[in-house]
């Protein structure tokens, strides 16, 4: 028969392991539950860029299908929203010029480049507006960014990174059609920003009339 203090010390040695194996499963859900927090905010995050691109996408959409539609007729011609793009028309000096603006977040990943597939069909959208309403005309395209200082990118400034883009877009357009000659590129950097940092990364397409 068990003594008292056999019973006693294999209680208590239970006691022991319960209590390590309770930790032990605490420790596991709490390491579960941070992991899944990290990866919710992480998707809601995604969640947020996306919706905030395809806003974007949709606004340029809607300005150059308007533009396609109205001829751009008028002096003051039509506005695409301000802060999320689109196309204006404005007097310049003895002439009048055409802006069209499309999203730097459409056109190109952060602190890249290369154009981005759903780029070209915004630009396409564009070469048809040069075709059909002002062939022959001087074109410049003018690259912005934010002012967010160049990190992980092998572009030395935001000048240079705006330089790089606004030449993308500019070769672009001429393999599609519109003679290079005609273009012309320049990099303002963060020097003309807008409302948020999202609407000052853009590209301008402006037509010179």
């Amino acid at each position: 028969m068990e003594t008292r203090h056999n019973v006693w010390s294999k209680g208590r040695t239970f006691a022991k392991v319960a209590t390590i194996a309770l930790l032990g499963v605490g420790l596991f859900a709490g390491g579960c539950n941070k992991g899944l927090k990290e990866e919710n905010a992480q998707l809601i995050q995604e969640n947020t860029q996306l919706r905030d691109q395809n806003a974007q996408l949709q606004a340029t959409n809607a300005a150059l299908q308007a533009s396609a539609s109205s001829g751009m007729s008028g002096d003051a011609g039509y506005a695409g929203g301000g802060d999320s793009g689109g196309t204006t028309r404005r007097a310049r000096g003895g002439g009048s010029e055409t802006v069209i603006e499309i999203a730097g977040d459409v056109l190109f990943d952060s602190g890249k480049a290369t154009l981005k597939s759903t780029a070209k069909k915004e630009l396409d959208r564009v070469v048809s507006t040069i075709k059909s309403k002002h062939s022959g005309r001087t074109v410049k395209v003018i690259g912005h960014t934010d002012s967010d200082p160049i990190k992980k990118s092998k572009w030395g400034s935001n000048e240079a990174l705006s330089e790089a883009r606004a030449g993308a877009v500019a070769d672009y357009l001429a393999s599609k059609g519109i003679s290079r000659s005609s273009i012309t590129t320049v990099g303002k950097g963060a020097s003309e920003p807008k409302g948020s940092k999202a609407a000052s990364r853009r590209v301008e397409i402006v037509i010179v009339e």
